[in-house]
């Protein structure tokens, strides 16, 4: 029986750097984000969704049913006031 010598990974090195690169340009793209959610110039639904993505990250993605833990704190509410009546247009 021959045995084998583990192999390195060698897809670590590169999925590393790639996160490291994507990482150094997060507030770049944040900004990014902030820019087009504040821009009247720009379609409503356009700038709805530059505020969801940065609420879907620094708040995590909305769940269709919330848990029912008694310490756990009330949801958190974002009114978007005038906005929908603008998108709806």
């Amino acid at each position: 029986m021959t045995s084998r010598k583990s192999r390195p990974d060698t897809a670590k090195g590169p999925v590393e750097e790639m996160r490291r690169i994507l990482t150094e340009r997060t507030p770049e793209a944040v900004s990014f984000l902030v820019e087009v959610m504040r821009d009247e110039s720009q379609k409503a639904e356009l700038r709805m969704k530059a505020a969801e993505s940065i609420l879907d990250r620094a708040c995590g993605k909305a769940t269709a049913a919330q848990s029912a833990e008694p310490d756990a704190p009330p949801p958190t509410t974002v009114l978007f006031e005038g906005v929908l009546e603008e998108w709806s247009r």
